[in-house]
């Protein structure tokens, strides 16, 4: 399986073996911080959600689970994708956003997890090599991660009788 967050079809893969196996806490994981704050979702109240989203929209469930991805168009910022997904002579489209990271961990604690607006805030080049400068204080990590991750922003059914 293909699952992770390294680019759109990896997020929307992970998406879609969330579903197939009936796995809310990994289909939370590949929604964004956006998708979330708009709908006021916690990791908690994501299953109540979820249950209404699939009961408002029953092609969801089928459209993501089964899908394959048809067309891939990239935003030339590099921070947005749409993919157009079909199965069954149905078609969704899947906004997705890159949504930049820096985690501190100290062995198994996370002590700091923040999204950033742009990674090239943090990495600078100083004589020929990356230089990192990260928030957070007390000692220094045993573990610094940074990284692009991409998550789903949204999901629309392609209506076909639209002109």
């Amino acid at each position: 399986m293909d699952l992770g967050f390294r680019s759109p079809e990896q997020a929307f893969n992970t998406l879609r073996a969330g579903i197939r196996g009936d796995l809310p806490r990994l289909e939370y994981r590949a929604l964004s911080g956006g998708f979330r704050s708009r709908n006021g979702l916690s990791q908690l109240s994501y299953r109540e959600f979820r249950e209404q989203w699939f009961r408002e929209n029953p092609w969801l469930k089928a459209a993501v689970s089964e899908a394959e991805v048809l067309e891939r168009r990239d935003h030339p910022s590099g921070r947005s994708s749409v993919l157009r997904v079909g199965v069954l002579g149905q078609e969704a489209l899947v906004f997705l956003v890159a949504e930049d990271f820096a985690q501190l961990w100290d062995r198994d604690e996370l002590r700091e997890d923040v999204l950033v607006d742009d990674m090239g805030a943090l990495l600078k080049q100083r004589d020929g090599r990356w230089v990192a400068s990260v928030p957070g204080g007390g000692t220094a990590p045993t573990e610094l991660r940074l990284g692009r991750e991409w998550k789903i922003d949204g999901i629309e059914r392609v209506d076909e009788s639209a002109p």
